[in-house]
């Protein structure tokens, strides 16, 4: 599962210079494959995380003690984002308007960012999941 990750993770700079090339030639169809294949590469990456946290929480010898149960079905949760919203990307990237795939690969990093600590430490997530019941009057 380590070594998907890092293979994905280093097929990421040639879709990089692809968009890059197709952004300088202003070609519109370029920039649309481009995009696209940018996005299937990110769709791949984040599979790969997918896969790992998936293989990790089956394996409990592999963790350390100190491992929260909530943990994996979060990041599972994490990476399935990303791949919905990078074959969104790639989508919306070929069919509608290259800028616009583009501007999904720029969120996607602020979410993952905002996400880090885990969904349950997100603000808005942690204040839902813990917000008093309420009461039948």
């Amino acid at each position: 599962m380590n070594l998907f990750v890092l293979f994905t993770t280093a097929l990421l700079p040639f879709p990089t210079a692809v968009v890059s090339h197709a952004l300088q030639e202003h070609d519109q169809q370029d920039q649309r494959v481009a995009v696209a294949f940018y996005a299937l590469i990110g769709a791949l990456l984040c599979a790969s995380w997918l896969a790992f946290f998936h293989y990790l929480a089956r394996r409990a010898d592999l963790l350390a003690e100190e491992a929260s149960e909530r943990h994996f079905p979060a990041e599972r949760i994490r990476a399935l984002v990303g791949v919905i919203l990078y074959a969104a990307a790639g989508l919306i990237g070929y069919l509608v308007a290259p800028l616009a795939g583009m501007v999904i690969f720029v969120v996607l990093p602020v979410f993952y960012a905002l996400t880090s600590a885990g969904l349950h430490q997100v603000p808005l997530v942690h204040r839902i999941a813990h917000r008093p019941p309420t009461s039948g009057r």
